[in-house]
């Protein structure tokens, strides 16, 4: 009776003790995702950067370059050989952002990585031009992601 009452406490601080550890292990995958370090290999990652407040049209901007992306490169999706992030830049976590990137708005950034080595990167700036024209939209950020992929 004594060994139930001891051991009781003692599972139970070890399954609590197991279930912080799985949430902070979650919690940390996901915020190293989201860094441009987080990975291994030749990759290209788009980068949606936005603040917490948001208007149709920065959701239209997310919307459309996810869709080009998942519409133009789902095998470099689903390979790793292409990322895609959306990022609040508000967090305090992710605002060094802002002077990586040179941010100034909400953008579109696709990063060329090689390894954790930053290779080169661009803002696709001509998003808000072509917000207006889903079709031009779309086709400008797979012309500038292959461009990207292909490493010219």
């Amino acid at each position: 009776m004594k060994l139930k009452s001891v051991l009781t406490p003692i599972l139970l601080l070890f399954v609590a003790a197991s279930v912080v550890y799985v949430i902070v292990s979650s919690f940390h995958t996901q915020v190293k995702g989201a860094d441009e370090e987080g990975g291994a290999g030749h990759r290209v990652v788009a980068y949606y950067f936005h603040g917490t407040a948001r208007c149709p049209t920065c959701l239209a901007i997310e919307q459309y370059a996810h869709e080009a992306l998942e519409a133009g490169f789902p095998a470099a999706l689903q390979s790793g050989a292409l990322e895609w992030h959306t990022v609040n830049v508000e967090d305090p976590e992710h605002q060094h952002f802002i002077d990586d990137y040179q941010l100034s708005t909400k953008s579109l950034i696709l990063v060329e990585m090689d390894g954790e080595t930053r290779v080169r990167w661009k803002n696709l700036d001509q998003i808000w031009v072509l917000v207006s024209n889903r079709n031009a939209f779309i086709s400008y950020v797979q012309e500038e992601t292959r461009t990207y992929l292909e490493g010219d």
